[in-house]
């Protein structure tokens, strides 16, 4: 397993590399860490970007183990950020979650349960909301493609149904059902985190793609279906199953692809 200097510095090169540039929001509770193009956000409202596109990062190092919580979740591979770099539109912006990326000086409200069981909380989804907001008002978006990896997903789905400027929602490999998800894995459920079945009726209009793996072992088609099943009923709501993936391979080499056929 790799320390969090190493971690941070894969990012950080898989950022660079790519020509992203470092963006940091304090939202009050959290500090969140992210990338960007560089023509992503200007302070020129007259020629802002009208949609942005935000990549969401999954639950990263959540766990060292089966019973032994992580110290600190910065993700061992950014998928979310690998993806972000594969899309050749200038109006990205990656973020990662929270406490994802922070030192062990810096980790102001850093408690464990923020990557374990509140992983999907209120408080988490507020911190996203602060940020949203503040780039509504401070770089004139109007509007936020939103594309979630694994719990990033999640993350997504949530920001959807409580926010009216989401005008597409992408989930990667999500586990939509956490519930589901934490029984059929035998580990301690989400108990501080909000469940998207209460969330439904408020996710049925929006635009929205789900994509899953069908080698998937982390994430199984299985644990969505019943939830995925109250939403396509609605022709803005698709999913897709994409042979031969799994929980992280093949979606970063394909992605422009998938994204590309998605449309």
């Amino acid at each position: 397993m790799t320390d969090l200097t190493e971690r941070s510095e894969t990012a950080t090169r898989i950022a660079a590399k790519a020509g992203l540039q470092s963006i940091t929001f304090d939202t009050g509770v959290f500090t969140i860490f992210g990338w960007k193009k560089s023509s992503a956000l200007k302070n020129n409202r007259k020629k802002a970007l009208k949609v942005l596109t935000v990549y969401i990062e999954g639950d990263g190092l959540a766990w060292q183990s089966r019973f032994k919580r992580s110290i600190n979740p910065t993700p061992v591979n950014p998928m979310a950020l690998r993806l972000a770099v594969k899309d050749d539109r200038n109006n990205v912006l990656y973020l990662a979650r929270p406490c994802q990326f922070e030192i062990s000086q810096t980790m102001i409200n850093c408690e464990p349960k923020y990557w374990t069981s509140h992983r999907y909380s209120q408080a988490v989804i507020d911190a996203y909301h602060v940020i949203f907001n503040a780039l509504k008002e401070q770089y004139g978006i109007r509007q936020f493609e939103i594309i979630g990896f694994s719990g990033g997903g999640v993350i997504g789905m949530l920001l959807a149904a409580q926010r009216s400027d989401v005008v597409q929602l992408t989930t990667i490999a999500s586990n939509l059902d956490h519930k589901l998800w934490t029984r059929y894995h035998e580990v301690t459920p989400l108990k501080g985190s909000l469940d998207i079945h209460s969330f439904l009726s408020k996710l049925k209009d929006v635009p929205q793609f789900h994509l899953f793996g069908s080698n998937d072992l982390i994430v199984p088609l299985k644990i969505n279906e019943a939830l995925l099943n109250h939403l396509i009923d609605n022709t803005f709501v698709h999913y897709r199953i994409v042979e031969g993936f799994d929980h992280s391979c093949c979606w970063v080499e394909h992605w422009p692809e998938i994204q590309h056929n998605n449309k």
